[in-house]
């Protein structure tokens, strides 16, 4: 297979990946892509029809010394990258995903700086085509690599870095970004409203405390204005963050989880204070629901910024 020059750029399609500014275009118009999205997909079509192993990503695109979740990075790059090529995961015109091994591009790329001009033959159909001539390494030519239609229990994403190991990725369950923070930013609204609406009836609140607990409450009401003025701090501190999109959001979020999880948990039970307002039945489901919401939080924000287990990781750099 003829060699391709490292700064030409690579066409395919109507795409051009110019190496030396880290473009994408398509038909002449810059496509959106960061850092290292753009390092993958420019890894992936320097080697059109060869398997390019998760373990070959991680150390071309991050090295041995740099710490970061792998497994959370490559899935986030590859899921921009389909997003930019406008490619279909079950039907791929670009990059095709082999389960347990890594992923190969299947569409023809031209280069300059190829020896011999057109780096792999045009044909109708160029992602089946390259699929049936070139088979995975360490396969035998009779056994091509299964695909969509022959195989569909295989999801794609259901891959792990370590050899013998299979690991479901989160990347399978993830929700969309804009989806999972819109939700976020919901539920900071609605404790917002909770520690607000225990300030305003603050005079009212020593009174159920002494009902539900039958004792005195003299010393726990003060508490629990308190804890709803930190709350109050903590919740537009995450509006802001979130609803901005601060790029290092997901990453302060784990480190607040335990304090936030603590606060959270304590405020569960308010609903136990209207019990002779909507009964034991309906402050029961209140509270279990409460109890949830750290968890539906982490979820959430988890799907919002994926792959950002340090700040100075490149996964940061790219924001979903």
């Amino acid at each position: 297979m003829p060699s391709l020059d490292q700064s030409s750029p690579l066409r395919f399609e109507s795409f051009e990946l110019d190496r030396r500014t880290n473009e994408l275009r398509k038909d002449g118009r810059v496509v959106k892509l960061q850092d290292q999205p753009f390092k993958l997909l420019a890894l992936l079509a320097s080697r059109p029809g060869e398997l390019v192993t998760r373990a070959e990503i991680e150390k071309a695109l991050w090295g041995a010394d740099e710490f970061v979740e792998f497994e959370h990075s490559i899935n986030t790059a590859m899921r921009k990258i389909r997003e930019a090529l406008e490619d279909d995961l079950e039907k791929p015109r670009f990059i095709e995903t082999l389960p347990r091994k890594g992923y190969r591009f299947i569409a023809p790329v031209e280069s300059d700086g190829a020896s011999g001009g057109v780096h792999l033959p045009d044909s109708t159909q160029p992602g089946r085509s390259l699929r049936d001539k070139i088979p995975v390494r360490g396969n035998p030519p009779s056994s091509p690599a299964p695909t969509a239609t022959e195989a569909p229990e295989q999801k794609p994403e259901l891959v792990s870095s370590v050899p013998g190991t299979q690991s479901v990725s989160e990347e399978e369950f993830a929700l969309h970004r804009p989806v999972a923070r819109s939700l976020f930013l919901l539920i900071q609204v609605g404790y917002l409203a909770m520690y607000c609406a225990a300030l305003y009836k603050a005079e009212a609140l020593e009174e159920a405390l002494g009902r539900v607990l039958l004792a005195s409450s003299q010393l726990l009401a003060p508490l629990i204005l308190v804890s709803a003025m930190c709350g109050i701090a903590v919740r537009l501190y995450l509006l802001s963050a979130v609803g901005l999109d601060h790029p290092a959001a997901g990453t302060k979020f784990r480190r607040l989880f335990v304090p936030l999880f603590i606060l959270d948990a304590l405020w569960a039970t308010s609903p136990l204070l209207l019990v002779r307002q909507i009964g034991y039945g309906l402050a029961l489901g209140s509270v279990a629901a409460l109890a949830y919401l750290p968890f539906a939080q982490r979820t959430l924000m988890r799907s919002s910024y994926r792959g950002t287990k340090s700040t100075n990781s490149p996964a940061t750099q790219a924001p979903a």
